[in-house]
């Protein structure tokens, strides 16, 4: 696999421990959606299980995301903070800017699924259709779909 370019800025989530359940969710929802890099617990790595994801870089519509599984007890790095206290906040949101009803009603039907909507699907006077939703691993999304792109297919 070729050496993914490098990007100045990369958005980096930690997960508690279903780091690659949430890439294969969220490469599956986009068109280019993929999985560019990978590095997995080796046999005998202390606190990990062979094969378990560590961290990865995916892309997500050109943009790149680097993410982790937060090391467990007992392994390399369990002790560089307290992982245990970090959670993901609303406060913080990836954007994004649907181009058809259709990308934006598939996108927010798997993202509210077993998710919580904090904004129902809507229109708020700054969009035509836009949505809150923290998806079930706790990860905030503003979807949008705006007036120059409403009503089309």
């Amino acid at each position: 696999m070729p050496a993914a370019a490098p990007q100045k800025l990369t958005t980096f989530l930690a997960f508690p421990e279903n780091a690659e359940e949430a890439v294969l969710f969220y490469t599956s929802l986009f068109e280019d959606g993929e999985v560019l890099h990978t590095i997995r617990a080796r046999a005998g790595e202390p606190g990990w299980t062979e094969g378990t994801l560590q961290h990865a870089l995916f892309s997500l519509a050109g943009q790149q995301f680097m993410c982790i599984n937060t090391p467990p007890p007992g392994a390399r790095g369990a002790d560089h903070a307290p992982w245990h206290e970090y959670s993901f906040s609303p406060a913080m949101a990836i954007y994004v800017q649907c181009a058809t009803d259709a990308e934006f009603d598939r996108i927010y039907a798997a993202m509210s699924k077993k998710g919580e909507v904090v904004m129902p699907v809507g229109s708020y006077g700054f969009s035509a259709k836009f949505a809150w939703v923290n998806d079930h691993f706790g990860v905030s999304w503003r979807i949008n779909l705006s007036a120059q792109t409403s009503g089309q297919e």
